[in-house]
């Protein structure tokens, strides 16, 4: 008899926090029902990480147990999946493919098995940090090497369905801030220079420092028009991404934020971190790039040349530029 599938299970989860602690990532947990002709109950254990542009990755645990024929067949493997577009906004829909090796059990045999998976999903996130997930899976589950290239006629198929919950973050890491000038999101160009690169503060406090650190650890993202997640930003999608994260659900135009929170003096003494930079590409154009001031007398945003840091002093190049046009603040957290 194999040994009971609670043993097993733990088995698994001992393997992931080894895994969570080489990099930042997502820890998801699904339960779910497999209808695979008998029924079988899905457990799955899976890691998130960025990868390259829309596209996440992570490793699984996964055990299905056959619930109404007396336990007589099940499986416990671990692998790989790779998703399409798991953003970070509220809501999005997503797609994934994976596969797993492992052990497929009965009563009387026990056999390498793989089990094959593709599908998609919708992701909830009511605050950062969590998600509420619903899935669907076609499985293909298989007995022996022959199922790594050609599933035989005796191989388990199916829809799955399963719920669950992501906690963590997947976002890219912090990566170095790009160089010297550039030209601005939305209609602004920035001036050219040589100045060494603006670096971010290193001490933050309250929930304007977590918003300022959320925009923070995505520096040295491409410059995406429309962008609101890892795969790239815009300047107004940047500054909705990281409030959002923390939930405060901002407007996704940058001439909308320009009407958010409250007024503040287009100074640099009157700045607090987290407060929003609005620029203007021509006097009376209106607002067409926006930037969060982060501390120090610096802002983040996206420009051209990706997300990046820019000081707002008059003896930068770079930073000349944007105090010439720069027309407004508004102050979102008190």
């Amino acid at each position: 008899m194999p040994p009971p599938t609670d043993a097993r299970l733990f088995t698994l989860l001992g393997l992931v926090p080894s895994v969570l602690a080489a990099q930042r990532q997502a820890l998801e947990l699904r339960v779910g029902r497999w209808d695979n002709g008998s029924g079988a109950m899905s457990y799955e254990f899976r890691t998130r990480t960025p990868l390259a542009g829309p596209f996440t990755h992570g490793f699984a645990a996964t055990v299905l147990v056959n619930d109404n024929l007396g336990r007589r067949r099940a499986f416990y493997g671990a692998g790989y999946e790779i998703q399409w577009f798991r953003g970070t906004s509220a809501l999005v829909p997503y797609a994934l493919l994976g596969a797993a090796l492992g052990l497929s059990t009965d009563t009387a045999t026990q056999e390498v098995g793989i089990l094959w998976n593709v599908g998609g999903g919708v992701a909830w996130r009511p605050f950062a940090g969590f998600a509420l997930e619903a899935e669907t899976r076609y499985r293909v589950e298989d007995r022996g090497p022959r199922g790594f290239w050609r599933a035989g006629t005796d191989a388990r198929r199916g829809i799955g369905v399963a719920l669950g919950i992501s906690i963590g973050s997947a976002r890219r890491k912090r990566t170095a801030a790009s160089g010297g000038g550039g030209g601005g999101g939305g209609g602004v160009g920035g001036g050219e220079g040589t100045a060494p690169v603006a670096q971010p503060p290193t001490t933050f406090s309250g929930n304007a420092g977590d918003v300022v650190e959320t925009a923070l650890d995505v520096l040295g993202t491409p410059y995406t028009w429309g962008g609101t997640a890892d795969n790239g930003f815009d300047c107004s999608g940047l500054i909705q991404y990281a409030y959002g994260e923390h939930g405060l659900r901002l407007p996704r135009r940058s001439r909308d934020q320009a009407g958010v929170g409250a007024e503040v003096a287009p100074v640099v003494e009157a700045l607090r971190p987290a407060d929003i930079l609005l620029f203007s590409a021509r006097p009376g154009a209106g607002v067409t790039h926006v930037g969060m001031y982060v501390g120090d007398g610096k802002f983040i945003h996206s420009a051209t040349d990706g997300v990046k840091l820019s000081r707002l002093d008059p003896h930068d190049p770079d930073g000349a530029y944007w105090i010439a046009h720069w027309v407004g603040v508004r102050r979102v957290i008190p």
